[in-house]
């Protein structure tokens, strides 16, 4: 091999070690400036007390996606009234009649979580198919970002 290809394969060398490093430092550095918020799951669902006193919350429910033949709902945040926000995306409803709570049912198991944010502090609950993947991300002191990803079962 002549001198500019071992030039050549040191400069890949070098870019692949830099990116590994980088990639590995972002991670670590995501989980220990606590960036990331917690949804705690509880032993128990708690969906049925969320529903009899949902006036206590700002409830939004979200659809199943469009691509599904199924109907019904995915999940239901149930967030404590004060000044912590939830940011959501456009996919949830909030919910603002009894109307709207009574036509709005999860037909699949369900999880029931605590919203959790900065030191742990409680920011709602949130009740879904247990079939999704949901994650939550803190933004600051006051907000968290709730990331919900339906999971297609085969069936549906």
């Amino acid at each position: 091999m002549t001198k500019n290809g071992y030039q050549n394969l040191i400069i890949i060398a070098l870019v692949l070690i830099f990116g590994i490093t980088a990639c590995a430092s972002g991670t670590g550095e995501t989980r220990g400036s606590g960036t990331r918020g917690n949804l705690k799951r509880l032993k128990t669902n708690k969906g049925g007390e969320l529903r009899q006193n949902w006036k206590d919350y700002t409830v939004h429910k979200r659809n199943r996606p469009s691509s599904s033949f199924q109907k019904g709902f995915v999940a239901f945040v149930y967030k404590l009234k004060n000044e912590k926000k939830i940011l959501l995306d456009s996919q949830w409803i909030e919910v603002t009649s009894d109307e709207m709570k009574a036509k709005a049912k999860i037909f699949d198991g369900t999880t029931s979580a605590e919203i959790l944010g900065h030191n742990q502090e409680l920011y709602g609950y949130l009740v879904y198919r247990s079939a999704d993947n949901v994650s939550v991300r803190i933004i600051d002191e006051q907000t968290v970002e709730l990331n919900y990803r339906y999971n297609r079962n085969y069936s549906q």
